[in-house]
């Protein structure tokens, strides 16, 4: 039983939203008592009408609303059927949702090897502060846990919980992030309890909370012997190398160069974006 209505909840965000906000509410009926579904195992695709004369070109993602008013990034698919466009979002949860038109140029990647991905992931509002991005920077734990909570549409404001890791206070501005991404089982902390949010992440680390990623969205792998074209294998750890052959495998998150992985290395900004990107469109989840 799917019951769709209509929000009058505002948008305080900058950006055009190009359809009026929708509530989409799955319950489940058994023995005359209905109970509503929050949140589900797998995505569900919720199917939005652009109204006509909208340029679908025009479509940056659909959004998902916060108890604040602000939105984040729903993973969506423009297609068009029988003379008329649609938006798929694919959501894990029950919420108020909306399409909105918001191109981002990143001015530090006009001329860098990054700048479709970045420009495309910061539209969808999964790069913040897009005015500051470094693509060549090392990103931190905290930062890659947010741009992967972001990008699967997982991500929301006000729902921190303390005591999940000691140095992530729930007024951490990476706190909802790492809340949400602990839940799903994403990220883990060190042997001492700790996350370490402000830490550089190495690529096997990276890789591991992208191979849990691939488990929520469904990506499955497509070369398994793939890792041992590498040269430096060897210098995976032996509780990554799971991990690492599982993302490797699947085409979409790459080696440093075609003949090392460099597991020990530091991932940079413009590298997980391009990754974060890659696992969405390879799963048909957004258009390329």
């Amino acid at each position: 039983d799917v019951k769709i209505a209509a929000s009058t909840l505002e948008a305080r965000n900058n950006n055009q939203m190009v359809v009026d906000p929708v509530e989409f509410v799955i319950t489940a009926t058994n023995a005359g008592k209905t109970v509503e579904s929050t949140k589900f195992n797998t995505y569900v695709e919720r199917i939005i009408a652009l109204p006509e004369g909208v340029d679908a070109s025009k479509i940056t993602t659909g959004v998902v609303f916060n108890r604040d008013g602000s939105f984040s990034h729903v993973p969506t698919e423009v297609f068009e059927k029988n003379g008329k466009w649609y938006a798929k979002l694919n959501s894990l949860t029950n919420s108020t949702y909306s399409v909105i038109w918001n191109p981002v140029t990143v001015s530090s990647v006009e001329n860098h090897w990054s700048k479709a991905y970045v420009n495309d992931m910061a539209s969808r509002l999964v790069i913040k502060n897009p005015e500051s991005f470094t693509p060549d920077g090392q990103i931190t734990r905290g930062d890659f846990a947010e741009y992967v909570a972001k990008a699967l549409g997982i991500y929301r404001t006000g729902v921190a919980k303390a005591g999940a890791f000691p140095d992530v206070a729930s007024g951490n501005e990476l706190a909802d992030a790492v809340t949400v991404t602990s839940e799903y089982g994403i990220i883990a902390g060190y042997p001492d309890g700790t996350f370490k949010p402000e830490a550089k992440i190495t690529r096997e680390e990276a890789m591991i909370m992208y191979a849990r990623a691939m488990d929520i969205v469904g990506l499955k792998e497509k070369n398994n012997n793939r890792i041992e074209s590498y040269l430096d294998k060897q210098e995976i750890s032996g509780w990554a190398y799971e991990g690492v052959k599982k993302t490797v495998s699947a085409g979409v998150f790459n080696g440093k160069t075609k003949a090392t992985i460099d597991p020990k290395g530091m991932l940079t900004y413009a590298e997980a974006a391009t990754a974060i990107r890659n696992l969405l469109t390879e799963t048909k989840m957004i258009n390329k």
